[in-house]
């Protein structure tokens, strides 16, 4: 099982290092929901091959590994991936540690039918975080979206991510979500 190269990975979390969707910290807004407020089996999942990027010593963590074909994923994921480490945050991190995927909450990528990529708010967000309650996307900080969507813009450099932002865009057609 191949994993989706690291120095990508690297390279689209480096993209979001000093960027934040708000010129101030929006967990002041919520009290850090998204960082602490998990139900039993709320988390996030790592990109397949992120993993080495954490090395044991977190202490704030919990791991999950959910395997492919039991939970639901992108047929490439099912395919390549066995399994897909799932964190639970126990309390607020140190930025520098997040995850991709909380590097780019509360957005997600969107793949329009002419290939173009945008960023959407994740329907994941709703009810958990009072940014696309409050504002619009064109509202966030432009640097912040651009980021994340030139991030998943190198990660879909791999198949499975490719195929993944296709699926997660699938799961919002579904849903009839208008664009924020």
């Amino acid at each position: 099982m191949r994993m989706v190269d690291l120095s990508l990975i690297e390279a689209a979390r480096q993209l979001l290092a000093d960027v934040t969707p708000l010129p101030f910290d929006c967990g002041t807004l919520c009290g850090h929901r998204c960082c602490t407020d998990f139900a039993p089996n709320e988390g996030v999942y790592l990109i397949p091959g992120e993993l080495p990027l954490f090395d044991g010593t977190e202490d704030f963590t919990r791991w999950q590994f959910h395997r492919t074909d039991e939970y639901e994923f992108a047929p490439a994921w099912e395919r390549r991936f066995d399994s897909v480490p799932f964190l639970q945050c126990t309390r607020l991190c140190d930025r520098s540690r997040r995850p991709f995927e909380c590097r780019t909450y509360p957005l997600w990528p969107y793949l329009r039918a002419d290939g173009t990529l945008e960023m959407r708010y994740s329907f994941l967000a709703h009810g958990i975080c009072p940014l696309p309650e409050r504002y619009r996307i064109d509202q966030l900080d432009p640097a912040f979206v651009d980021a994340a969507r030139r991030a998943w813009e190198l990660l879909m450099q791999d198949e499975a991510m490719r195929e993944h932002v296709e699926w997660l865009t699938a799961q919002y057609d579904a849903l009839e979500l208008p664009p924020a």
